[in-house]
């Protein structure tokens, strides 16, 4: 199954949330997360083994979290990406005696993407994608990892507000989310480095087959983007050590804000 972007961490952590009672599949979500740097190198009987159950219930766990064999999720839990890729090598490889260094260089360079989208991007620009989420008969927000919890954050303040928005987390919730999309539909797609754009090929020809006007958020112009989205919506310069993350949760809440004065309020 088509798993593309999305951390196998993340799966099994946000099965575990929203599990009500600790059964079996509990109990292997709970033991894969203990032995993840393991799982590459265990075969299906010795997790099971570790699990006390069968392999019968671990291969219907896997097909749960939307995994088709053990193999393929053994190989997806081997291809996770190692949160040291989240930091530039200048700041992971310097002597851990330069303590302050790190922070503040990340801080200067947060403030300086808010300069920048301070300075970059008019409060017309804001007010206008505010009007397109009030006038879309469907909006849906997508992105890897952060973005989608970042989603959730908006879907709640939005929904506050009476504009329900869409947020799904994997390939296939996206892609059940765009056949039900009205054809005035709205998506609003936040990923930082195009990442969303590479790893999910399916939904994006999705939406532009159902016609959906694309508003990217990001930190670069990629022709992979420029090829997709309607609107660019550039929230910054440097993300070298997840200094973005900050920047577009900023834009969001700019979002939110002008959502709120311009048309709840005048409701």
């Amino acid at each position: 199954m088509d798993n593309s972007g999305t951390s196998v961490r993340s799966l099994l952590f946000r099965f575990i949330n929203n599990q009500k009672k600790h059964d079996n599949n509990y109990i292997i979500a709970q033991m894969v997360l203990k032995n993840f740097d393991n799982i590459p190198r265990m075969t299906i009987y010795e997790l099971a083994d570790a699990c006390f159950v069968s392999t019968s219930a671990v291969s219907r766990f896997i097909r749960l979290i939307n995994f088709s064999t053990y193999t393929e999720f053994k190989d997806a839990v081997g291809k996770e990406i190692d949160i040291v890729s989240d930091y530039s090598k200048n700041m992971t490889q310097r002597e851990m005696s330069i303590k302050t260094e790190f922070l503040n260089d990340f801080t200067t360079n947060i403030i300086s993407n808010l300069d920048f989208v301070q300075n970059n991007i008019p409060v017309s620009k804001i007010e206008g994608i505010v009007s397109d989420i009030f006038e879309a008969g469907d909006v849906a927000v997508f992105g890897l990892e952060f973005a989608d919890f970042m989603g959730q954050h908006f879907q709640s303040k939005m929904g506050s507000m009476n504009k329900i928005i869409q947020v799904g987390f994997t390939v296939e919730d996206q892609l059940n989310i765009i056949d039900n999309i009205k054809p005035n539909g709205l998506a609003l797609i936040f990923s930082m480095e195009g990442g969303f754009f590479y790893f999910s090929e399916k939904v994006i020809t999705a939406l532009k087959r159902k016609n959906v006007k694309i508003i990217t958020f990001t930190f670069k112009k990629s022709p992979i983007i420029e090829r997709s989205a309607d609107e660019i919506i550039i929230c910054g310069e440097t993300n070298e050590n997840t200094e973005g993350r900050i920047s577009i949760l900023y834009v969001m809440e700019l979002l939110i804000y002008y959502y709120m004065r311009n048309y709840y309020l005048q409701s």
